[in-house]
């Protein structure tokens, strides 16, 4: 019975240790990365949030015609060496691609600065801090939820 306890006890210790956020290395982050959002998710989280029952309801009403979008949507990020960042967004097989910075903080967190070309591109990334759990990368912001986060792909 204890043996059995032990193991339990034990397997529990090693599924806990296994999602917790490790310090991010360069050599972690560097090459190709794509970001995934499950709008479908995020948005039901946005609409169990919401203060009125109206703004539930418009939430509700747009969660397919956004998830649609976001289906003919790619983003990429390719971390380079020195922190240099190149973001290629395929949308509607439409390519643009834009140049931005990226560096790990003494947390020891993936950040991403701002990217606008003073153009129709911007991203911003609200001082958000990016943690490697279970290989990987997800917004501090959306770490319990994991509706926003990123996989490598090379």
């Amino acid at each position: 019975m204890k043996l059995k306890a032990l193991t339990l006890l034990s397997l529990t210790l090693l599924l806990g240790f296994s999602t917790q956020a490790q310090k991010v290395e360069e050599n972690d982050v560097l090459g190709t990365w794509k970001l995934v959002i499950d709008i479908e998710e995020e948005l039901d989280d946005e609409a169990d949030e919401a203060d009125t029952i109206l703004e539930e309801i418009i939430i509700k009403s747009v969660s397919g015609l956004v998830s649609g979008v976001m289906e003919n949507i790619d983003i990429y990020f390719e971390f380079k060496e020195r922190g240099e960042l190149i973001v290629t967004v395929n949308a509607y097989d439409d390519v643009e691609e834009e140049e931005g910075s990226w560096y790990i903080n003494r947390k020891g967190y993936l950040v991403i600065e701002d990217i606008d070309d003073g153009d129709d591109f911007h991203i911003s990334a609200d001082d958000d801090e990016w943690k490697l759990i279970d290989g990987l990368l997800i917004s501090d912001e959306h770490e319990d939820d994991r509706n926003v986060y990123m996989t490598k792909v090379d």
